[in-house]
């Protein structure tokens, strides 16, 4: 049995036929208009989909396409005529925009018991965008999108009763933090447990007066300053710096994202200098403000800073604009609801 797997990122929901029509395109949405789908961002130390690549191998899969929604170089119909080409008898497509728990062998063999060329995943909610096809259906150079549709009258219906969160916006993402770590699902932190239901990757570096409380996750090579606390339903992911004092209250900071110190973020999601906060369905942009920025931008202001200390030779030398390390003001902060 050869099965390979196409996964298809950057859209909204929908099955195939209804999805993808005609010449295979699908229509923009606010969601396919993200540069970085939050399937892309980082869970607990792993995206959703690379999860779901690595539950794909674990299944047998051979063979993983990930294409792009918007790049019409690739479509996913030349990707399935590709693999049936070099002899693949079965292909899933997956048009990834939520976390699903599916088992993939239950699929396969309801899939081969019913005969059908196309069986279609759904929920109680509708269609969960995953399809797996027979390529024995398919001429060589076949119209995959118009020979799914003449199939249709024929395509047998998986019903999915497992596990399965959307993600379309940010509360969606911080829901299923928050399921992670509450141990609600099989997304594991990816970091070691050091007390129970905290969890801290390699290279992550804490003050030992910093406070983690449960449930939480730090990341790889983040640095969690002095007098910090890390509150239960908080993930601080890779590459971030939390500075002294600041509280993170059931919220997520994104990689390469640096929190100034003796702030309060809490129910919020913060991503470079990008503040959204939950409760308030306020999204921010706060680069001039120093209270959160890029650690990259950081690091690049503090080496320029460096080289003209050393080529200045006495002199004034260039006048630098850098994030100040002082703490916030707390009538800047109370001003713009960081604080409650």
């Amino acid at each position: 049995m050869e099965l390979s797997a196409i996964i298809i990122v950057g859209h909204k929901s929908g099955n195939l036929r209804s999805g993808l029509r005609d010449n295979g395109t699908k229509a923009q949405s606010k969601v396919s208009a993200q540069s970085n789908p939050i399937v892309c961002w980082d869970l607990l130390g792993q995206s959703v989909l690379r999860r779901t690549i690595e539950r794909l191998r674990d299944s047998g899969v051979q063979s993983i396409s990930v294409l792009d929604a918007h790049n019409t170089q690739q479509p996913w119909q030349k990707a399935v005529l590709d693999y049936k080409r070099a002899g693949a008898e079965y292909v899933l497509i997956v048009e990834l925009d939520s976390y699903a728990e599916l088992n993939l062998n239950d699929l396969f063999r309801f899939h081969c018991a019913t005969g059908s060329p196309v069986t279609n995943v759904v929920t109680e909610h509708g269609p969960l965008g995953i399809t797996l096809l027979s390529t024995s259906a398919l001429e060589v150079n076949s119209n995959v999108s118009s020979r799914l549709s003449a199939l249709s009258s024929c395509s047998a219906t998986y019903e999915f009763s497992g596990f399965v969160h959307p993600l379309s916006s940010a509360a969606d993402y911080r829901q299923l933090v928050q399921y992670a770590l509450a141990g609600l699902c099989h997304a594991k932190p990816a970091g070691k447990e050091v007390q129970p239901g905290i969890w801290i990757a390699d290279g992550a570096r804490l003050h030992s007066s910093v406070r983690a409380l449960a449930p939480c996750f730090i990341g790889a090579k983040t640095r969690v300053r002095a007098g910090a606390i890390i509150a239960p339903g908080s993930a601080i992911e890779q590459f971030s710096e939390i500075d002294c004092g600041t509280v993170v209250e059931s919220s997520s900071i994104l990689p390469h994202t640096y929190v100034a110190p003796g702030l309060r973020i809490s129910n919020a999601l913060v991503h470079g200098s990008r503040f959204i906060h939950l409760g308030r369905n306020l999204e921010l942009e706060l680069s001039a403000s120093g209270l959160v920025d890029s650690t990259e931008k950081r690091s690049s202001h503090r080496l320029v800073q460096t080289l003209t200390s050393l080529f200045a030779f006495g002199g004034s030398g260039l006048d630098l604009p850098t994030p100040s390390r002082a703490p916030a003001s707390l009538d800047y902060v109370r001003g713009n609801s960081f604080i409650e």
